[in-house]
């Protein structure tokens, strides 16, 4: 009788732990869905403000809607994925030394707010008023 009871405490273990697995693992795909989904909108928009002729480079982020990415590795994707095209860097030759150890999100959440005019403001000049260097 026993055996027959931590079977079915075993059984209701293994349940209980399958559901959870397929919840987190639910969450997670849904979660990359969404990462993707923003970061394909604003390629979409960055690349029709390209193919108008209308804007580029910081400017055409902006406009883009960059600001609506959450972190730093989606901006760098977006980034990747402008390059990937065709473009050159939206962030200019030295982009490297641009974007090390900033938050990038914060920043351009920054320049949407105070609706920063990219060809008057460096990009120096914003990413210390935005407080984003790490």
């Amino acid at each position: 009788m026993s055996n027959e009871i931590l079977i079915g405490i075993g059984g209701l273990v293994l349940s209980v732990l399958t559901y959870f697995a397929g919840v987190s693992r639910t969450k997670k795909q849904l979660s990359k869905q969404d990462q993707e989904g923003r970061i394909c909108r604003v390629l979409d928009a960055y690349m029709e403000l390209r193919r108008m002729g209308r804007t580029s480079g910081l400017d055409g982020l902006q406009k883009a809607g960059v600001a609506t990415l959450e972190t730093n590795s989606e901006v760098i994707e977006l980034l990747g994925r402008i390059v990937a095209h065709g473009e050159p860097h939206p962030l200019g030759s030295d982009h490297a030394t641009i974007i090390l150890g900033v938050d990038l999100p914060r920043l351009f959440q920054y320049a949407a707010q105070r609706r920063v005019n990219f060809f008057q403001t460096r990009i120096e000049q914003v990413i210390k008023d935005s407080g984003s260097q790490v």
